[in-house]
């Protein structure tokens, strides 16, 4: 990969309402409206890639620092130019408009298309909050928006940080919430099986807005299959196994199977939420599958337990 002006440092502990100290859970006693409080959970030392970073090198760096999202910045003056994720990425194999930067503007050459410049596919309409924004401003915005994380800038615009939906599970890992998974898991849902191809499994993914499909074969649960572990299988190379002739169709014939993850984490209709969150934690997952006997009934995910903590 080129060399590009990536800055990175370890992530601070936690400081919000020293909510491990507690014992049961109070949600609106952790959720500050102070002014300013926002940058007590936020990233402070953030990820950021220039706009003329390659498509493939964004999904390198996602892979390398397991992040879903990169910061755009003027790499001179730091200042936010747009926001690139592993679903704008995804969006080249799904089959929606930016499927035409490879099948229009370079016929096809999926090569070609991956080592063009982040600019062509990053989203430019970022959401952002200044850095007098509180806690509660930014779990209202997420939820608002409907996005994974918002960005924290200054009055000129610079990167301060970032908030995402993890810094809110760390509110609920291993407390009694007295709230269990029955209560706001996702019951209906759409999956698909170790069999499908990588492409049509990203047109679900594009069409729908989703981050994961549970890969089920007769009801069972098999697998699951997340916008970072295809940024993985681009990022760590595996992809290019697949190619013979550098045509995207090469890569859209990839099978789930070959991607998804079987270590699953699982969980029942009756855990408390406290548990659930412990798990995201301790796995990294955003997505705990509920299951009975192995059959799936259905998904609870980081966003529904930031649903929790409003309700």
């Amino acid at each position: 990969m080129q060399e590009e002006h990536v800055d990175v440092k370890r992530k601070e502990k936690y400081t919000i309402s020293q909510a491990r100290d507690r014992g049961s859970l109070d949600f609106g006693s952790h959720i500050s409206n102070k002014v300013g409080s926002i940058m007590s959970i936020a990233t402070k030392d953030v990820v950021t890639v220039p706009p003329t970073m390659t498509i493939k090198g964004a999904a390198e760096t996602m892979t390398k620092y397991r992040f879903r999202r990169l910061p755009v910045t003027d790499p001179g003056t730091r200042k936010l130019l747009g926001i690139i994720g592993s679903s704008d990425i995804i969006d080249l194999l799904g089959g929606n408009e930016k499927t035409r930067l490879i099948s229009e503007k370079y016929g096809g050459n999926f090569l070609a298309a991956i080592n063009e410049a982040i600019h062509e596919i990053m989203v430019t309409d970022v959401v952002t909050l200044p850095m007098s924004a509180s806690i509660e401003d930014a779990l209202r915005e997420i939820l608002r928006s409907r996005i994974g994380g918002v960005v924290v800038v200054d009055d000129d615009n610079r990167v301060k940080g970032i908030v995402t939906e993890r810094d809110f599970v760390h509110l609920l890992a291993d407390k009694k919430t007295g709230k269990t998974v029955e209560e706001y898991m996702t019951r209906r849902v759409i999956t698909t099986t170790p069999g499908t191809t990588l492409g049509d499994a990203a047109k679900i993914m594009v069409r729908n807005s989703f981050r994961r499909l549970p890969v089920v074969s007769q009801g069972f649960l098999e697998g699951l299959l997340t916008t970072r572990m295809i940024i993985e299988f681009i990022g760590r190379n595996h992809i290019f196994e697949k190619i013979v002739r550098n045509r995207l169709e090469e890569v859209l014939k990839t099978r789930v199977s070959e991607i998804m993850s079987r270590d699953v984490p699982t969980v029942g209709e009756g855990t408390d939420l406290g548990e659930v969150a412990r798990i995201i934690e301790d796995t990294g997952v955003g997505t705990v599958c509920v299951v009975e006997d192995s059959r799936l009934l259905g998904i609870i995910t980081e966003r529904d337990l930031l649903r929790a903590l409003v309700s």
